[in-house]
């Protein structure tokens, strides 16, 4: 329990971008438990953090979205930052649109397509969502998506993408919005 109580903490100093609180916990973690994946991902993104704490936020929102379904994730996290220090003009966006691509994912626009050709999003969504990831890499695409999902009546996937999804975007105005968009009730 005081481990699962450790790592909450680190989380939330990490959140709030205060990456060296956040590696000491972490790393207290880790020593106790070497196996914990969480704290081992932690240590990294607290300590590429100090350096580029946006880009430290993003890939934490990215871990948080693939971790229970990606099982190179911690090779993949390796690469994203080894790419980020090696290049400081890549786009962290592109990076992981790359990593999803290469996991098994389609791109947002090939979904788009889909969902034209069969003229009905919900069949779309329902078979792209149970045959494989539909990858969202820039905030349009976002904003479409849960705009779509809401008219379809699918709430509690919106209102599950949304709170995975908004901190990235922090307090984005046309994020908020969304949420808008879900039945009180949800």
């Amino acid at each position: 329990m005081k481990l699962k109580q450790q790592l909450k903490r680190a989380e939330k100093f990490f959140i709030e971008k205060n990456y060296n609180n956040a590696l000491t916990l972490y790393s207290i973690v880790l020593s106790e438990n070497r196996e914990n994946l969480d704290a081992y991902i932690g240590v990294l993104l607290s300590d590429f953090g100090s350096e580029f704490p946006d880009e430290a936020q993003v890939l934490y929102y990215y871990y948080q979205s693939v971790k229970d379904t990606n099982e190179n994730i911690k090779n993949s996290i390796h690469q994203l930052i080894k790419s980020l220090t090696s290049s400081a003009k890549s786009d962290i966006y592109e990076l992981i649109d790359a990593d999803l691509i290469m996991n098994d994912g389609i791109d947002y626009e090939d979904f788009l397509n889909i969902v034209e050709e069969k003229e009905n999003f919900k069949e779309a969504f329902e078979d792209a969502i149970f045959s494989t990831k539909v990858i969202i890499s820039k905030k349009w695409q976002f904003v479409d998506f849960i705009k779509k999902l809401t008219a379809n009546g699918y709430y509690s996937v919106a209102l599950d993408y949304l709170e995975m999804h908004a901190p990235a975007y922090e307090n984005d105005q046309d994020i908020l919005r969304l949420y808008k968009l879900l039945p009180k009730k949800v």
